[in-house]
């Protein structure tokens, strides 16, 4: 009998739980993570920011009530001195559902009035502060921090017009602006560009700022597409060991169509010269070849006395000569010969040549 007895209470033993409750566990202190991959991109005079809204508390359980994130703002000097920071928006920060990455959340802030004040301070700093709902916090939010730099003047008046080499964009420039600052500043202008529709865009040109109108000419186009095109200011900035740049506000953007109305030069060194052979004569047709890339071909000209000229090819000639057999004994031809582009377009004709055909 107290064989039995004691191979049950070793059995209770062993068997998990038993009836027994285990230890109990703490309640979630309900205080969210902290803020840690908040970015900051100023342009202009605006600062975008952005972070993952938390999701868990700092131990590792859901969010269930709903909390608030601070927005905080803090000037810094580029020393070592304490940041005194402000809350400069608030966010409500919502219960989470699900045990998943949050979304993310966004802030902008105004730099107008700190810009145009007289600070000695060199950057803004800022974090984003994740409270629960009685106000607590866990751990320190990273900071990021963007330059207190003036901006060029964003253009107004952007004018793009089609040559024949491009396309050429203009506008009128500011003086760069003449407050002091700590920082070594240098001041462009980039010209964008993309195809009209497109959502990809690239940079064709940066130039420096001066204070005269900047006249551009963009020879990397294909011709009858359309184009947009805009101007950015940016200010590139230097600060110890530290480098950046900050954009201003685009300028408008202004749309044009590539469209090509502009020939090829006449050809040039026009020569003509009869020629015989057994059985047949002709008068050889030669001249100096164009360079132009979209060159087509020629065409070429005949006429006699005080005839109009009229084309003898059926097609473009492709090569700087030609051999026209379709001439008389005893006639006086003149010539002339025209280059055509890819799109069609015609050059005037060059100057005429002359040749007799001797008689039989």
């Amino acid at each position: 009998m107290r064989a039995l007895f004691f191979l049950g209470v070793l059995g209770c033993a062993t068997l998990t739980g038993c009836g027994v409750p285990g230890a109990p566990q703490p309640p979630s202190t309900g205080i969210p993570k902290f803020v840690g991959d908040l970015k900051a991109v100023r342009k202009g005079e605006t600062v975008a920011l952005r972070w993952t809204t938390p999701t868990q508390t700092s131990d590792g359980e859901l969010i269930r009530k709903p909390g608030k994130m601070l927005v905080q703002r803090a000037l810094s000097s580029g020393r070592n001195a304490e940041l005194n920071f402000q809350t400069v928006s608030e966010q409500t920060l919502p219960p989470a559902l699900k045990n998943e990455r949050g979304d993310q959340a966004t802030a902008n802030d105004s730099l107008t009035d700190l810009l145009r004040s007289n600070t000695n301070d060199q950057f803004a700093v800022y974090s984003v502060l994740a409270q629960s709902r009685s106000g607590k916090s866990a751990g320190l939010p990273n900071r990021v921090s963007v330059p207190l730099v003036p901006t060029l003047p964003t253009p107004q008046k952007i004018q793009a017009e089609v040559v024949p080499t491009g396309i050429r964009i203009s506008w009128d420039q500011s003086w760069p602006p003449n407050k002091e600052s700590s920082f070594s500043l240098q001041y462009v202008y980039r010209i964008m560009r993309r195809l009209e529709g497109a959502t990809d865009a690239m940079m064709v040109k940066q130039v420096r700022a001066g204070n005269e109108a900047l006249i551009f000419v963009d020879d990397g186009i294909e011709w009858e597409k359309n184009y947009q095109y805009w101007i950015v200011p940016v200010t590139l900035w230097l600060a110890g060991e530290r480098r950046g740049e900050v954009e201003s506000d685009d300028s408008p953007t202004v749309t044009v169509f590539a469209h090509d109305i502009f020939p090829p030069a006449a050809p040039a060194g026009l020569q003509a010269v009869y020629s015989a052979v057994p059985g047949s004569s002709f008068i050889d047709l030669t001249w100096t070849p164009n360079g132009e890339p979209d060159l087509a071909g020629y065409n070429v000209y005949r006429h006699t006395g005080s005839e109009p000229p009229v084309k003898i090819n059926t097609e473009l000639v492709k090569t700087p000569r030609f051999a026209d057999p379709g001439i008389q004994h005893g006639m006086k031809y003149f010539y002339s010969v025209t280059a055509v582009d890819l799109r069609g377009n015609e050059s005037g004709k060059s100057e005429e040549t002359s040749e007799i055909v001797p008689r039989e």
